[in-house]
């Protein structure tokens, strides 16, 4: 993120959390890129907020931004796709956005099962 001019991207990313499975390692990348991309895109925003979070359930990629929002959520390409790959592990994606509010995102899988 280092790299970005705008928005700024404030990232929490516990440092005691690690993906193990590739997949979900992987599609949980892959929602970051999408949620930055989307944010740089579309959303004016002076301040992103990524946040890894992780119960005895669910890993969750939450993110919100301070950009303009909007009345109606449409998703694209991006988003749908997203949303696609989290419920092929078992996750969901909520996402929410109000005019003047920025967007809210939080894109979730299942935590690891050991065998």
């Amino acid at each position: 993120v280092s790299g970005m001019p705008e928005p700024r991207i404030h990232l929490d990313l516990p440092l005691e959390l690690a993906l193990t499975d590739p997949v979900r390692a992987q599609v949980m990348l892959r929602c970051a890129q999408e949620i930055i991309t989307n944010s740089v895109r579309h959303a004016r925003a002076d301040n992103l907020w990524i946040i890894l979070e992780h119960d005895r359930e669910k890993v969750s990629l939450n993110a919100h931004d301070d950009g303009q929002g909007v009345k109606t959520v449409e998703p694209g390409n991006g988003l749908n796709g997203m949303a696609e790959r989290l419920r092929q592990l078992g996750g969901g994606l909520d996402i929410e956005s109000k005019p003047g509010a920025g967007f809210r995102l939080q894109a979730w899988v299942p935590v690891e099962t050991l065998t």
